[in-house]
């Protein structure tokens, strides 16, 4: 006989061939079939993971609460040699902060830049020291201080380049070292007795100006401090301390003197190891 169909799978079987071989081709069609099935149960729950995979991630993605990370205050390096008002950071002790809007703070750190509008905080126990530049000036904040850096402005005066700083003394107490103040420009702190202005050209000038309107002008000052209140402006020349509370002048006692005197010296030796310096900004 002729080739013949196998009766499972369509195989054709020749003649002269034995049954057996027309039995093992349809076992292994079986095989096949059921291996087949197999690859199709197993293909068919992957195909609806794959398909159902971006709705699964949409939907997770929708349950999860939005995080919102708030942006981190930048801190504004300029080169040394730029004459725009700045402060700058000599030394922090403890836990201060620092934000540029007055909402947002961050920890304060040594050889930052301050702007205009910054706020400086000082923690319990802590201090900073801050050296403004082109006006020659260093102001230490002690433990549990608050200053805004509320004006730093420069501009031409009779032709001739002057700045106008003007700190906001909000809470505590500050030591305060002007060095070289240009002549016609002004140092101002704003605190509960009014304007405390130190004016340039005169020489130096060492200054001790709290929150609630303490003023004490420190021994060897050349420059006296002004306090312009609502009463009038008060003169405070070296050795002197005035009490906005009290209306009135006062001499350092010794022990207060002395004090002072350490920290005064601290101070203006750490300006003059950690700053350059100093020139009056060059005439344009």
């Amino acid at each position: 006989m002729s080739t013949v169909l196998a009766q499972v799978g369509l195989y054709p079987i020749a003649d002269g061939q034995p049954a057996a071989y027309g039995a093992t081709l349809r076992q292994n069609q079986r095989r096949n079939n059921e291996s087949t099935s197999m690859k199709s149960k197993t293909l068919i729950p992957l195909f609806v993971v794959v398909a159902l995979w971006p709705l699964t991630i949409t939907n997770w993605t929708q349950a999860q609460p939005a995080t919102v990370l708030s942006p981190k205050p930048s801190v504004q390096i300029f080169p040394e040699t730029s004459d725009l008002p700045q402060a700058v950071v000599l030394s922090v002790n403890g836990k201060c902060n620092y934000s540029e809007d007055g909402k947002m703070f961050a920890p304060l750190k040594a050889k930052q830049v301050l702007k205009q509008g910054a706020v400086v905080r000082t923690g319990e126990g802590a201090r900073t020291d801050l050296f403004f530049r082109r006006i020659g000036t260093t102001v230490r904040l002690q433990s549990g201080t608050e200053v805004k850096l509320e004006k730093m402005d420069r501009h031409l005066k009779d032709g001739k380049p002057v700045m106008e700083t003007l700190l906001d003394l909000r809470t505590g107490r500050i030591f305060t070292v002007v060095r070289a103040l240009v002549p016609g420009s002004t140092f101002a702190i704003r605190n509960a007795a009014g304007r405390s202005v130190v004016e340039g050209g005169g020489g130096k000038g060492r200054y001790i100006i709290t929150a609630d309107g303490t003023h004490v002008a420190e021994k060897g000052s050349v420059v006296p401090l002004k306090v312009i209140g609502e009463t009038g402006i008060t003169v405070i020349s070296s050795g002197m301390k005035f009490s906005a509370k009290d209306g009135k002048l006062f001499s350092l006692t010794p022990p207060e003197a002395v004090e002072s005197l350490i920290v005064f010296d601290n101070l203006d030796s750490l300006a003059e190891e950690t700053t350059p310096s100093e020139e009056p900004p060059k005439e344009k």
